[in-house]
């Protein structure tokens, strides 16, 4: 039982503004031969602060001009 005259304790966290990343679509290397692949290279201590930690399964679904990545779900 409390204490009278105690006060709850509140207890905040720190949220991150939600801040766009830029990049540039890349290729991967392809021994010189015509036409490499693109690819994407995302990285960051910012990944791991919105759950996306080493290990982590993904989903990744292509719509016309947009990649989503979402952490997969557990089957």
């Amino acid at each position: 039982m409390a204490k009278c005259d105690s006060k709850a304790k509140t207890i905040t966290t720190k949220v991150q503004a939600v801040k766009p990343r830029h990049y540039t679509v890349g290729y991967r290397p392809n021994r010189g031969k015509p036409n490499p692949y693109p690819q994407l290279t995302i990285k960051g201590r910012w990944l791991a602060a919105l759950g996306f930690t080493t290990g982590k399964p993904i989903t990744i679904t292509s719509e016309a001009g947009q990649l989503i990545i979402q952490l997969a779900e557990n089957d």
